[in-house]
């Protein structure tokens, strides 16, 4: 067991592993998706290995970008893709982006025309997942899509605080809207969002600053990738500060 996740498999080699919460939490997910408890569990499962072909379809771009691609975690909150690094060319960046969505959309659209009802209920939970990860709410796949649109125009910096700033909006509309209707997980993704992306933009930040400081590659920072948010890692963050104490210290 590797950060209380499980090893399921390789897919493209790539580990896939399953976080041991999600695991305990699967009876209790069944039981909320479907008052049939079996119909419930293979839909929980479906609903999962949709969220793990959705991070696939990031993971599989990357690496034709160049990127190391180090495993894919199923959470109860959804996939995260642990990367070495995300492009800062923006076309990269967008590549990687909707590489997901829209294998979720290739899903959504299979299962909507199948005669089988868990296929069905499959194919309409996935098509939500592609309208909901294309909302320009920054990390999430819409956000990094219109990142990448504006770092054309206004360069990564720029570009990463505009659309952190659009994102912040569409976090407090999930916080707002998740304790009116007492959907307190909408109300957590959207804290769990707007977090993230403040914390990418600093990162960004201070990699800018050390760009100019020390000639630093930009976008070489260890990232993890996963839909609903994108959010960078702590081991990452933790390197640029380092970096930058020691710029300043000569």
């Amino acid at each position: 067991m590797l950060n209380h996740s499980i090893l399921i498999g390789r897919i493209l080699g790539i580990p896939i592993r399953v976080h041991i919460l999600l695991l305990i939490l699967l009876p209790v997910l069944a039981t909320l998706y479907s008052s049939n408890f079996m119909f419930g569990l293979l839909l929980v499962i479906g609903v999962f290995t949709s969220v793990a072909l959705h991070e696939l379809g990031h993971s599989w771009v990357a690496m034709r970008k160049g990127c190391h691609v180090q495993e894919i975690v199923l959470t109860p909150i959804g996939g995260v893709a642990r990367m070495s690094h995300i492009p800062s060319k923006p076309m990269d960046e967008f590549l990687i982006a909707i590489g997901g969505p829209l294998v979720s959309l290739a899903l959504g659209i299979l299962g909507v025309f199948s005669i089988s009802e868990l296929f069905f209920v499959l194919g309409a939970i996935n098509l939500m997942l592609f309208g909901f990860n294309l909302l320009p709410c920054f990390p999430m796949d819409g956000g990094r899509v219109l990142r990448a649109y504006l770092a054309h125009r206004k360069g990564r910096l720029q570009a990463t605080r505009i659309a952190a700033e659009v994102g912040k909006y569409f976090c407090i509309l999930f916080i707002i809207f998740g304790v009116m209707r007492l959907n307190f997980f909408l109300a957590f993704i959207g804290f769990y969002i707007y977090r993230a992306g403040q914390m990418e933009y600093r990162m960004v930040l201070m990699e800018n600053q050390t760009n100019r400081f020390s000639g630093h590659r930009e976008g070489h920072i260890e990232v993890e990738i996963s839909p609903p948010p994108y959010a960078e890692s702590e081991r990452g963050l933790g390197t640029l500060k380092k970096k930058l104490r020691n710029l300043f210290r000569r």
